[in-house]
């Protein structure tokens, strides 16, 4: 039950902008002890799952550009590509430590970042 309740309040404030994935992320290597890069691999799933529901709607209302959603599309998947085997290649700890520094970096630059009214 704790799991989907994490779950909830994750997808949620990812939802809204807040990075639930990184706190997903979190959860998973703290509390369920999992090792980082298979955590890493869930969170993307659920990513996945999430995005898909919202390009539905987004369909549907068209608001989507379909040339620059192939374009990002195709540069995202040669750097997941690319960042898995940078990934496979690499000391665990290091991963971890660099995964840490980037959501330490993101929570800073968002505590910072000046409001848009």
């Amino acid at each position: 039950m704790l799991d989907f309740i994490v779950a909830l309040i994750t997808s949620a404030l990812a939802g809204t902008g807040v990075g639930g994935g990184g706190l997903l992320v979190i959860y998973l290597t703290l509390v369920k002890d999992m090792e980082q890069l298979k955590a890493q691999g869930i969170n993307i799933a659920f990513f996945i799952a999430g995005s898909l529901a919202s390009m539905i709607l987004h369909i549907r209302k068209r608001h989507l550009n379909f040339s620059l959603m192939l374009f990002i599309g195709l540069l995202g998947a040669a750097g997941s590509v690319l960042g898995a085997l940078l990934a496979a290649n690499m000391n665990a700890g290091i991963v971890q430590k660099a995964f840490g520094v980037m959501l330490a970096a993101s929570g800073v630059k968002t505590l910072f970042a000046k409001v848009k009214k």
